[in-house]
């Protein structure tokens, strides 16, 4: 068995594994008494276990290995059997029966992987300080450092810019990026250049890479040569078409890095946990299989203003409608949970908190809900407490006891966050971020677009949720990775206090619920198996 070990273990997985490791899984199917083809499976399972959990680790040790075999064994993936092999289809865990079916993520618990050029592969950070929500000045830099590296490879990996021949008449139909520091003594030649966007002096805009910087000018940019698609602002990064002119980039277009499919993402560097969490250990078609069995939608709020009495009515009538049927996987609460900013010492703190448990006892009154359902709480701007910075930190526990002790699956969280439950992932933000990219655009628009439709593209494409300057909105700079959507995610949900919307883009179903409170108490239910989102409303009494 020691050779089918090798092949399954090394030549498939390219895993190491140590002697007494591999002396430890022979004396497992001996024991066991698996024949060769159940033993291939349950190596395969196994190793493919490994692969996720040890995010990619090569050399298989005893200790761990042990642990894992111990798991598969005493039911950590439902429907496999003690020799690993599928025993039934016919049971599927409900996503409050597992935790790894439904999982919460707060941002300050993302792991941290930096792309590096020069290995053009991903490795940890060499100094680990997540725990410094304030880091040193070096990680500010390193912020727009990681940010433009992890773009460049990803366009760089694009088809328009991969050339597959040597041939002259092949290679003109691909696009070549030029870096600034080679644009010196090039007067009128045409290049294509890719960098952030950067104020450097007041009232004139910069093209930055890492080599250097250079003045841009957009008066060449006319009629069709506007921007197609997108909205910049300052630290935006960008591709930029144009020639030079007495040591100014003249800009004949202007672009945002090309999107890359998750699958395409995950193909290039497959052992990678981007998204955080511990990985299942379930199959994916096993976790397919529990989407399917319970498929009840998920329920997403945004601005639940608990002060209004309007708005607990509503919250009554939408749990009576649930009530007569089976519970959703889960509501999604986002903020504010108050029409008013709060103000630490203002004498509201005891009325924030009663607010919250009035929730609390609201819901405890539908007790399959109450009792079934997962509930995820994200704050608001004007939710305590929090230093005006992202990522921002859960609600304190003094204001969610009584809430949380009526609730079987509560989880108070960051914002953003992320969700993973079963297949998908997803990332929830609020943020008012149309309103605040559309005032420090430094380009109009494309006419003919939904501006929320360039809002999802701009957010995409950059591949972080808040491509804003610091001055603008702050983020931690040990968390900046936090924000990252890389991978593109199954779900975005952008909760924004602008019209609600539902818009699908590189196969990522955008969400904006709207102001539950201000809005007309709409809210969206998201199904996962259809991977469908609908618009709801409660009627007003």
């Amino acid at each position: 068995m020691q050779s089918l070990i090798y092949k399954v273990f090394t030549r498939k997985f390219s895993l190491s594994l140590k002697a007494d490791a591999l002396l430890y899984l022979n004396d497992v199917i001996d024991q066991r008494g698996m024949d060769s083809q159940g033993a291939a499976k349950w190596l395969e399972v196994l190793a493919d276990t490994w692969t996720k959990r040890e995010e990619g680790k090569p050399l298989v040790e005893l200790d761990p290995l042990k642990e894992l075999v111990a798991a598969l064994a005493s039911g950590g993936a439902p429907g496999c059997s003690a020799d690993g092999v599928s025993a039934s289809s016919e049971h599927h865990a409900k996503p409050g029966a597992g935790s790894d079916l439904f999982t919460v993520i707060s941002a300050f618990d993302v792991p941290a992987w930096w792309f590096d050029a020069g290995k053009k592969k991903f490795v940890k950070p060499f100094e680990d300080k997540s725990e410094d929500i304030l880091a040193s000045s070096e990680a500010k830099a390193a912020l727009f450092r990681q940010r433009y590296d992890l773009l460049k490879q990803r366009v760089l990996r694009n088809e328009n810019f991969m050339p597959v021949t040597f041939s002259d008449e092949d290679k003109d139909r691909f696009y070549k990026l030029s870096t600034i520091d080679s644009l010196q003594g090039r007067q009128g030649d045409h290049f294509l250049l890719f960098g952030m966007l950067s104020q450097l002096e007041e009232g004139r805009l910069f093209l930055e890479d890492k080599a250097g910087s250079i003045e841009l000018d957009f008066s060449a940019m006319k009629g069709s040569r506007a921007p197609a698609n997108g909205l910049f602002t300052e630290s935006c990064f960008v591709l930029v078409d144009g020639y030079v002119d007495d040591d100014v980039f003249k800009v004949e277009e202007i672009g945002l890095p090309p999107p890359e499919s998750k699958e395409k993402t995950r193909a290039a560097f497959p052992n990678i946990n981007f998204f955080g969490g511990r990985p299942s250990l379930r199959t994916e078609a096993q976790l397919r299989a529990s989407e399917v069995a319970n498929d009840n939608g998920i329920v997403v709020l945004s601005d639940v203003w608990l002060d209004k009495q309007e708005t607990m009515d509503a919250l009554r009538t939408l749990f009576e409608g649930f009530s007569h049927s089976t519970p959703p996987i889960a509501f999604i609460f986002i903020g504010d949970f108050s029409s008013r900013p709060f103000v630490p010492g203002s004498g509201e703190t005891a009325q924030y908190r009663d607010n919250l448990s009035a929730l609390g006892q609201l819901i405890g009154g539908f007790q399959d809900i109450a009792r079934t359902s997962h509930f995820v709480f994200v704050p608001g701007s004007n939710d305590p407490w929090g230093q005006g910075a992202l990522p921002k930190p859960p609600i304190a526990e003094f204001f969610t006891k009584k809430l949380g002790s009526r609730l079987a699956n509560a989880t108070f969280t960051t914002n953003p966050c992320r969700i993973k439950y079963c297949t998908h992932e997803i990332v929830v933000f609020r943020e008012d971020l149309l309103k605040r990219i559309r005032r420090n655009s430094v380009l109009p628009p494309a006419e003919g677009t939904e501006i929320v439709k360039h809002l999802v593209r701009t957010v995409i494409d950059e591949g972080h949720l808040c491509p804003l300057p610091q001055r603008i909105r702050p983020i931690y700079w040990a968390y900046d990775h936090s924000m990252r959507l890389y991978p593109i995610p199954d779900v975005l949900i952008l909760a924004d206090r602008f019209d609600s919307y539902s818009i699908n883009y590189e196969g990522c179903q955008c969400i904006n619920p709207g102001s539950f409170s201000a809005g007309g108490f709409s809210f969206f239910m998201y199904y996962p198996v259809s991977r469908t989102s609908q618009y709801s409303q409660i009627p007003k009494k």
